[in-house]
């Protein structure tokens, strides 16, 4: 459903090249009105992402970076350098880590985190996590948001 909409919103970006804006206003474009749709929510949702999910939200914006440079486009890395932009995989990890530490941080969240070592302790070791891992017994939970924030903080 995400990539549906995704695919509406790049027949806009279709229409705006043909009307003559330029690859910087059309990257603009894209990442007003296209990116966002591709990345509301992710925290909940990108652990749990399949490769072939993954793969199929990335060529989203392959296929924009096709409509954005024309004629130019010779393969999905040289666009992402030539327009400025990151793989939706590596963002969504950007901001998962980002959003991580901010639930780490806050007094609100933090809960939701299992304790650090040294709270338990009371040392700081060199080579353990910084948090207790869960034990998780079952995939599903080892893929949901909680347990992915954590290897993303002891990362």
């Amino acid at each position: 459903m995400i990539i549906t909409k995704a695919n509406r919103r790049l027949y806009m970006l279709r229409t705006l090249k043909k009307h003559g804006l330029d690859s910087s206003d059309l990257t603009l474009v894209f990442c007003g009105f296209v990116r966002p749709l591709l990345a509301y929510a992710f925290p909940v949702w990108h652990s749990g992402l399949t490769a072939a999910q993954s793969m199929s939200i990335e060529s989203v914006q392959k296929r924009a970076c096709k409509v954005i440079l024309g004629q130019n486009y010779i393969n999905y890395d040289l666009a992402l350098n030539q327009l400025s932009l990151t793989t939706l995989y590596q963002r969504r990890i950007d901001l998962c880590r980002k959003f991580a530490f901010s639930v780490a941080k806050s007094p609100t969240y933090g809960s939701w985190l299992p304790p650090r070592h040294e709270d338990i302790h009371g040392r700081a070791l060199r080579s353990r996590n910084k948090i207790s891992q869960f034990k998780c017994r079952t995939s599903r939970f080892r893929n949901s948001t909680i347990p992915f924030l954590v290897e993303l903080l002891n990362g």
